[in-house]
């Protein structure tokens, strides 16, 4: 998204000025936006989360349709992981790993994990094609099952 408004700009600052703010004020800022405490005491949940707020009151929310299609998958995804114990995280969840001073993303997709344009059905074999050598995948990302 370009900015295209003053209010954009405002937004934007808004967000960026997060970045350099010590604890204490984006705990300050927290309460402004929230009436409960972090649920995860760490200064980038507190960011990313205070950022959505702000995004989320300029731009509006999740429109209602949209939250009951996530409720409904969140159920579906629910009773499918309790009936299978294998790795199956959600689709569209990034798995990123700092290897050799470069960093691999790779994401999950509907039929495996899509890594530089390719579909791959295991994260071992995506491991396989940065490092040459096999690996457990799940060990190399650092996915605890």
């Amino acid at each position: 998204m370009i900015p295209n408004t003053k209010n954009d700009l405002s937004i934007i600052k808004q967000i960026v000025a997060l970045q350099s703010m010590n604890e204490d004020s984006l705990l300050s800022m927290w309460d402004k936006f929230f009436d409960y405490k972090p649920e995860v005491s760490s200064r980038q949940h507190m960011i990313s989360k205070i950022a959505y707020k702000i995004q989320e009151l300029a731009y509006g929310g999740v429109d209602p349709a949209t939250e009951e299609k996530i409720r409904e998958q969140a159920k579906k995804t629910s009773l499918k992981n309790k009936k299978k114990k294998k790795f199956q995280p959600q689709i569209g969840t990034k798995i990123v790993k700092e290897y050799h001073d470069k960093t691999y993303e790779v994401l999950v997709v509907e039929n495996g994990f899509a890594y530089e344009g390719d579909v791959f059905k295991s994260l071992s074999a995506i491991t396989n094609k940065i490092t040459g050598t096999k690996w457990n995948g799940l060990k190399f990302f650092g996915v605890n099952v």
